[in-house]
């Protein structure tokens, strides 16, 4: 009789980013009750199984920077810089954000949800910035757990004078979400932090709720700030630190003294010429490093497209020192890129000892990924395969919390027909009620 709540991933090359467990040519993982049971060759056990065979398993992406609540604006600012992005988003009362219901938050967050899972990623560190009603943020989160993905929700403030209510303050509300959602336990795939900015009082909550901070720091004041908040004590390993562009060498060794943690966005940072990614600079302070994506409304959200910017990038930076007589950079390797993109994840999204590696223990967040393909086959590296060569068309299995939500590259239970459906109304509406009627769908618009 098989056990119930019991699955087994039987010979895939397995890649467990857990130096003790190191990696196998062939393997199989075992899952049980929503964890991790043992991973090693030829594992009996008498349970449902996966064949794994010709497939890459290893830990779920976690994707440490997210806007989930903007997918219907997907490519909305692919020609833009960084000024257009800001001001069209938030500047003033016709800006796209503050033309969000709570219908397309919720549909926002759904479809972004969605979207991860199909790519493989397992975990996503959502930074909301919609909520200008509680019903707003409650929208926002009940998309979230409709999807079933993992989610660290960044609870954020929207921008600027708004409707329906400028009088809901963020953060107050974090209260009622915290009793709301309840304790924060391992088997809990919704968890609450505070975000967005460099500021006083949030950090401070944080610190005291013993919540986890998600903050942006997008140029060289911001890290000045910090170095006063060290003092203060208000900086913590609880915190992650978002883009980190521009900073000076002092704010750089506060983030690696007060154990913080750094998200960069190479692809989205690139894109909107926001600076050079912080990678490279927090790789040599020895600082944990893991990747987030933003929005797409600028950049892609799948972690194959993400992991290639951040190799391509640093491999760029060698080439362009020796070139300016300025000191060695050492090459990164792409199972330094893989780390990053799941166990360096899981410590930005400060999930590590849940998620991140195949550890057993360890809550089952898995993906199998086909190699038997023309863009993977022969695999002949398994981490470069990944890395260099696979796309979201490899994602062929998605496991979360013990749960498979993607099977032989199908979602399941899921109506993707409808998502998109309501996704392309919102994406209608919120342009209309914006006013931008000659920007939306045209792939030839200026930039204002």
């Amino acid at each position: 009789m098989k056990s119930e709540g019991r699955l087994l991933l039987r010979g895939g090359i397995v890649l467990t980013m857990d130096e003790a467990l190191g990696d196998y040519e062939r393997a199989d993982v075992l899952i049980e009750d929503g964890k991790i049971a043992q991973v090693g060759p030829d594992l009996d056990a008498d349970t449902e199984v996966l064949d794994c065979v010709g497939k890459i398993v290893l830990p779920g992406f976690v994707n440490s920077h997210h806007h989930m609540f903007q997918t219907a604006l997907r490519s909305y600012w692919s020609d833009a810089l960084d000024l257009d992005y800001f001001m069209q988003s938030r500047a003033g009362a016709d800006a796209l954000f503050h033309q969000y219901t709570t219908e397309d938050v919720y549909w926002g967050q759904l479809g972004g949800a969605l979207e991860n899972l199909a790519a493989g990623t397992t975990t996503v560190v959502d930074t909301s910035q919609c909520s200008y009603t509680p019903e707003h943020t409650d929208a926002a989160l009940e998309g979230i757990r409709r999807s079933g993905i993992r989610c660290v929700f960044s609870f954020s403030p929207s921008f600027g004078d708004h409707e329906p209510d400028p009088s809901y303050a963020h953060p107050e509300d974090i209260h009622r979400l915290i009793e709301s959602t309840g304790a924060a336990e391992d088997g809990s795939l919704v968890r609450l932090a505070l975000g967005y900015h460099v500021d006083e009082d949030l950090f401070e909550l944080a610190r005291d709720l013993g919540l986890p901070m998600f903050a942006h720091v997008n140029d060289t004041s911001w890290g000045h700030v910090l170095e006063q908040f060290e003092k203060e004590e208000l900086l913590g390993p609880w915190i992650t630190y978002i883009h980190c562009l521009g900073l000076e060498d002092a704010a750089w060794r506060t983030i690696e003294r007060t154990g913080g943690k750094v998200s960069v966005s190479a692809s989205a940072e690139q894109s909107l010429a926001m600076g050079q990614p912080a990678f490279q600079t927090a790789l040599e302070h020895g600082i944990s490093t893991s990747f987030g994506t933003d929005t797409v409304g600028i950049a892609p959200v799948d972690f194959f497209s993400q992991m290639r910017a951040a190799f391509h990038w640093q491999r760029s930076r060698i080439q362009a020192a020796i070139q300016s007589n300025s000191p060695e950079i050492q090459p990164i390797t792409v199972r330094d890129i893989l780390r990053m993109a799941t166990l360096g994840g899981a410590q930005g999204a400060h999930l590590d000892h849940l998620v991140g590696s195949l550890t057993p223990g360890k809550r089952a967040d898995v993906i199998a990924l086909n190699a038997r393909t023309l863009n993977a086959a022969p695999v002949n590296h398994a981490a470069g395969a990944v890395v260099q060569h696979m796309d979201t068309s490899n994602v062929d299995t998605v496991i979360v919390d013990g749960r498979v939500v993607k099977r032989d590259g199908r979602l399941a239970g899921v109506d993707v027909e409808e998502v998109l459906q309501q996704l392309e109304r919102s994406a209608a509406g919120l342009v209309s009620r914006s006013r931008a009627t000659d920007i939306l769908f045209t792939g030839c618009r200026g930039l204002s």
